[in-house]
């Protein structure tokens, strides 16, 4: 079997880079107490940028929510819209808290509690927001555009009967 040079530096390349990450992050740890705490910033980067994302869209519509929603139906009522401009606004609230709560934590508590907090926690708080709006947007305005889970939503929620005789 032959094997080209290319593709076994590919594989060295591919089992080194676990090593190199690991080498890397104790050498920071190692080097400097602050540089080592950089590490723990990046929950607070990652919620700045995407509450920056989400707010500017709210000063510079359309709302990234609307041009979420505009992918699955081209067309939104009024109060669609509003809605899709509120919930870009709960979010743009949610990065906020977040963010400053990593932040918090990043100079203030334990590394188990800030482990704890942006591991867990705040994957369980935006998988809840994510999940009960889903299902508010579905029961105010029970719109069915054909996802998956439509037919389960349906029968919980069931579209509005017209009074035409």
């Amino acid at each position: 079997m032959k094997f080209s040079l290319n593709s076994i530096l590919k594989v060295i390349t591919a089992a080194l880079y676990p090593l190199l990450i690991f080498l890397g992050v104790n050498w920071f740890e190692a080097a400097d107490r602050f540089t080592g705490q950089l590490f723990l910033l990046l929950p607070v980067i990652v919620n700045s940028v995407l509450l920056f994302t989400f707010a500017v869209t709210l000063l510079y519509p359309p709302a990234i929510i609307e041009k979420i929603a505009r992918t699955i139906s081209k067309d939104l009522s009024p109060d669609e819209l509003i809605y899709c401009r509120k919930v870009t606004l709960i979010w743009s609230l949610f990065f906020l808290l977040n963010g400053s709560t990593a932040l918090y934590l990043t100079f203030y508590a334990s590394l188990e509690a800030w482990t704890l907090y942006n591991g867990v926690v705040a994957y369980v708080l935006m998988g809840l927001l994510f999940s009960l709006e889903f299902l508010y947007r579905h029961w105010r305005f029970r719109r069915y555009v054909g996802t998956p889970f439509d037919s389960i939503l349906r029968r919980i929620f069931p579209p509005p009967v017209s009074n035409a005789n």
